[in-house]
């Protein structure tokens, strides 16, 4: 009711602002008349009473939600985070096809003590806490195999912590989900909920709990919906506060070399003992992590630890062979002369036991039904030692065939791309990554702008403008031209003069540019006796069009003052004392200068017009939604598009009800001989439009992520013969190709070793080496 209220007592205040001082520049009505007095003070105090209701109403719908974030109980947002933590990992492992046709089981041994705390003090530690199972008396076990790590972490781990290590494609992150979701499955109400964090995209100079704070109301919205807008942070670190979040740390390995001792000091730090923690690395990188060049020795405190093993080969046989079809199946029989080969200790054998190297050989090698070729591709080709003669020629190959092989025809989920179109993307993307992005493994969709230098990107931007400017001019001037050849004849006489003076503003800024600037030229010529001889009257267009590109750069310049890349949630009015006192000296002199001339009314006028300008270039700022908003970058396209289209629809709307009257009031207070003071309003809307479309388009392209990625996607289409929707695309490389991974808003390569392996550019094969060995007769 008080927003109804606002708004009524704001327009008709605003209404008899309007009115009154139309009777007094009419002469109907005089300031020093009581009546004229009374009529502009209460218009004034409507004015202002609606502006200060619709102000406590904002605040009262605030102070609300405060309210019921605050009556929120604690361990009710720990249960539906759990909920949103199961579906993202259930719908994760089925894209990566971890359940394919059966989990891959993983075993572990105890790591070496070098890398741990020894086994005594763990003991110890434990008892202090209450936190050990007495039947766990050695090292020794901890050793299991694939669910065996739910109990490991939960029963055998002293303390409830545990480091993951392994070599490259050892299957860690696997085992981490697997965790995650057993411990999801004994969480009871009110327990702590796990939640994997990639550590690639933190900087170990942040704190690691507003880190994980913000890593957790990015990639879980349910967060900010349960906690209110005002209060998402609150409830997040009540989370954390509360020992509510069990943090499972994923990749110390991808962090930067020379920051990972002080992200595994920053972590001792954080999460003390006492306080449950999974983390993984790869084992070469932790051993370099422990031993800084600066600095004591460095290791994760109060941590047991686990290292991967190799797959055994009976393990890898049974796994093949059923992906294949099942045992003494022809498809199933292909794998045979590879086994065996394997057997005997050849490069096959040290490659093929990880879980990466065998999710790519059988990407590679057994197509699903919906992507199966009238031929079955042939492992056999996998035996050749002259062609892959060391691991490096195995890893290299089954790296370089696996992107054409994920691309493959899918019945059930067409791709739009070929397979070589898309692999050229995807290593335009990887070496972005490694050489722009300074080896960052996620791709962000509002950070493709890295892709161009910061200045052509702006030059890019200014001209884009610039084409949108000419193209409104010129429809501005068509439509005035046309309307004056009385085209509109058969509108109503009323309809018509409003609509020719709405028009007439339309065109105003055109029609100055094409006829009045020449003419100004022209008049230079006579006086300072032919100054300007090159100026002829057919270059009004080019004159017009070069003041127009000036002009849009400029603009252009002013809002990239306050811009913002990141991706936005919605509008904020926000100001600081520099662009405070710049717009209230522009005001002034706007006001002064006018009103010296035009008198008070037309100065009034024109500074209310200058104060509206510059409070929506230098005010108007989208808040930042990448930290707090959105779990999907799908779901932050959508969040930055409406900002887009608040951001652009603003100044329009700012335009056409506030600029639009405040250019009207002064063109009629200005000049007083002019006829159009009853379509005076129509003249200053039209007017008003043309600025705020001009303004709305230059701040939508420069404080949104969404104006710099539209521009960007020209780009790339020109650059990597990416398509439009590239989203789109990183899309399906990850949900139907597999070769991306989804993090919360961001994508990453299902491996940091596929990155890596695609930012190089492909060798071409030795002269004379086959395409590929011969296949076998097709199994039909």
């Amino acid at each position: 009711m008080l927003w109804a209220v606002g708004l009524v007592s704001a327009g008709s205040g605003l209404a008899g602002v309007w009115w009154t001082v139309r009777e007094v520049r009419h002469g109907s009505l005089g300031l020093g008349e009581l009546t004229g007095v009374l009529s502009l003070g209460l218009s004034a105090v409507g004015l202002v009473v609606g502006t200060i209701s619709l102000g406590v109403s904002w605040l009262g719908y605030r102070a609300d939600r405060r309210e019921h974030a605050g009556e929120l109980p604690i361990g009710a947002i720990a249960d539906s985070l759990a909920l949103a933590v199961r579906g993202q990992w259930e719908a994760e492992a089925q894209v990566r096809r971890l359940n394919d046709p059966y989990p891959l089981p993983v075993s572990w041994v105890p790591a070496d003590q070098h890398l741990v705390e020894p086994w005594p003090l763990l003991l110890r530690m434990a008892n202090r806490t209450g936190r050990r199972d007495e039947r766990v008396l050695r090292p020794e076990d901890l050793a299991g195999a694939d669910t065996d790590i739910t109990d490991v972490f939960t029963c055998r781990a002293p303390g409830r912590r545990l480091l993951v290590l392994g070599e490259p494609g050892a299957g860690k992150t696997m085992l981490l989900v697997v965790l995650v979701l057993g411990l999801l499955d004994r969480r009871g109400p009110g327990d702590p909920v796990p939640v994997i964090f990639p550590l690639a995209s933190w900087n170990p100079r942040q704190s690691l709990d507003a880190w994980m704070a913000d890593r957790l109301t990015a990639d879980y919205p349910a967060l900010r919906q349960l906690a209110g807008d005002h209060g998402r942070r609150d409830g997040v670190r009540a989370l954390l506060d509360n020992r509510l979040i069990l943090p499972v740390l994923d990749g110390l390995d991808e962090v930067a070399p020379s920051l990972r001792s002080t992200a595994l000091a920053a972590v001792n730090t954080a999460l003390p003992f006492g306080r449950p923690l999974v983390l993984s690395s790869r084992s070469t990188e932790y051993g370099e992590a422990l031993n800084p060049e600066s600095g004591v020795p460095q290791r994760l405190n109060g941590a047991p630890g686990i290292v991967l093993e190799p797959l055994a080969l009976d393990t890898v046989a049974a796994y093949l062979r059923r992906d294949a079809g099942g045992e003494g199946t022809p498809a199933a029989d292909r794998w045979d002369p590879v086994l065996d080969r394997m057997a005997q200790r050849s490069p096959l054998g040290a490659v093929l036991v990880t879980p990466l190297a065998l999710f790519l050989a059988r990407t590679i090698y057994n197509p699903r039904p919906d992507e199966a070729g009238p031929r079955l591709p042939d492992p056999a080709e996998l035996c050749d030692t002259e062609r892959f003669p060391d691991e490096t020629a195995v890893r290299t190959h089954l790296l370089n065939a696996f992107v054409p092989a994920a691309y493959r025809p899918h019945s059930l989920s067409p791709c739009p791309w070929t397979p070589a179109r898309a692999e050229h993307i995807l290593r335009k993307l990887a070496l972005h990554l490694e050489k722009r992005r300074r080896g960052s493994v996620d791709i962000a969709w509002w950070e493709l702008r890295y892709a161009l230098p910061s200045p052509v990107l702006a030059l890019f931007t200014g001209f884009a403008l610039s084409v949108l400017t000419v193209a409104l001019s010129a429809v501005g001037h068509a439509a005035r031209a046309y309307h004056e050849n009385n085209v509109l004849a058969d509108c109503t006489p009323l309809c018509n003069r409003q609509l020719g003076a709405w028009l007439d503003g339309f065109g105003l800024v055109p029609y100055f540019l094409v006829g009045v600037l020449p003419r100004a030229f022209e008049g230079a010529e006579t006086e300072y006796g032919g100054l300007y001889p090159w100026v002829p009257d057919q270059s009004s267009v080019l004159l017009a069009g070069a003041a127009l590109l000036m002009l849009c750069f400029l603009v252009d310049a002013v809002a990239r003052l306050g811009s913002r890349f990141a991706p936005t949630r919605r509008l904020r009015w926000t100001y600081n004392s520099q662009t405070l006192t710049w717009t209230l000296l522009c005001t002034l002199f706007t006001g002064l200068l006018t009103g010296k001339y035009n008198g008070f009314l037309a100065g009034l006028s024109w500074s209310v017009v200058a104060l509206s300008v510059c409070t929506i270039i230098t005010g108007l700022t989208p808040i930042p939604a990448d930290a707090h908003t959105a779990a999907t970058p799908q779901a932050l396209l959508r969040e930055d598009r409406r900002s887009f289209g608040q951001v652009l629809l603003a100044p329009v709307l700012a335009g056409i009800l506030f600029l639009g009257p405040g250019i009207a009031l002064g063109h009629t207070a200005a000049d007083a001989n002019t006829t159009l003071e009853d379509q005076a309003a129509f003249l200053g809307s039209g007017l008003g439009f043309w600025i705020g479309t001009v303004i709305g388009v230059a701040l939508a392209l420069n404080r949104t992520a969404r104006g710099r990625f539209t521009a960007m996607r020209l780009c790339l289409m020109l650059l990597w013969k990416a398509p439009w929707n590239v989203v789109a695309f990183l899309d399906d490389a990850h949900r139907h190709r597999g070769v991306l991974r989804q993090v919360g808003s961001v994508y990453q390569y299902r491996h940091v070793d596929l990155q890596r392996h695609l930012a190089t550019p492909p060798t071409p094969p030795p002269p004379g080496a086959p395409a590929s060995a011969p296949c076998r007769p097709p199994i039909r």
